[in-house]
């Protein structure tokens, strides 16, 4: 993950690029853990829109992999088809966790 690279396809430094991404595991940390509860509570209104609020702040930074599933877990979530999404959550969770380690390394 170039940080440099992605920052500069939206007109930042890199550090002004990276300070939205921490932004972004910051706050997006705590819509995923809103995701997770409404998943839990069989909420697929609220696992909707969780997951349509990571989607954007992801692909707004250029962080397609994670906007990408997220979009999924939206997208089920919409036609309320929970059953099985957990797996998608937990890759979801992998993401957050790579572009944290990029950010930490």
């Amino acid at each position: 993950m170039n940080f440099k690279e992605l920052g500069a396809r939206l007109g930042l430094e890199e550090d002004e690029y990276r300070e939205l991404v921490e932004l972004f595991i910051s706050s997006g940390g705590n819509d995923f853990a809103n995701l997770q509860q409404a998943l839990t509570a069989g909420d697929a209104d609220k696992v909707m829109r969780s997951a349509h609020t990571i989607k954007g702040a992801a692909g707004n930074l250029g962080l397609m992999d994670v906007s990408a599933i997220a979009k999924l877990i939206e997208y089920r979530a919409e036609q309320k088809n929970l059953d099985g999404l957990q797996a998608s959550v937990d890759t979801l969770k992998s993401q957050f966790e790579i572009v944290q380690a990029f950010l930490n390394g």
